[in-house]
């Protein structure tokens, strides 16, 4: 991932079906986050998951991710089925090529 974005990557999370885990996580850049509101993230994440069939039905094809950008960061979340995916969040002090980062996290998913 970090051949992707480099410095800006802030951390990367996981949630499967109810459980999280934060496998990467930037002191520095995500100081200002706790544990509580991390994990209060990813279930926000998970919940609008339960969302996507609706969105696909809608639209006629699979959603292949979904991208926030704030004043600071910008989180791509990667749905791998409707309560599992992955959120990578980026320093938004930079430009990204969000396909970029959705195919690299795509892989990463595919290797699993």
């Amino acid at each position: 991932m970090t051949d992707t974005v480099g410095e800006s990557l802030v951390g990367i999370a996981a949630y499967e079906n109810g459980e999280y885990s934060v496998p990467y996580r930037d002191g520095a850049a995500s100081a200002q986050y706790t544990t509580a509101d991390v994990t209060a993230i990813l279930e926000n994440v998970q919940l609008e998951g339960i969302g996507i069939p609706a969105y696909e039905n809608h639209h006629g094809q699979s959603l292949r991710a979904t991208a926030r950008v704030y004043e600071d960061v910008v989180t791509v979340v990667v749905p791998v089925t409707e309560t599992t995916g992955l959120v990578v969040a980026l320093r938004n002090d930079t430009e990204h090529d969000p396909y970029e980062v959705i195919q690299t996290v795509e892989a990463a998913v595919s290797e699993r």
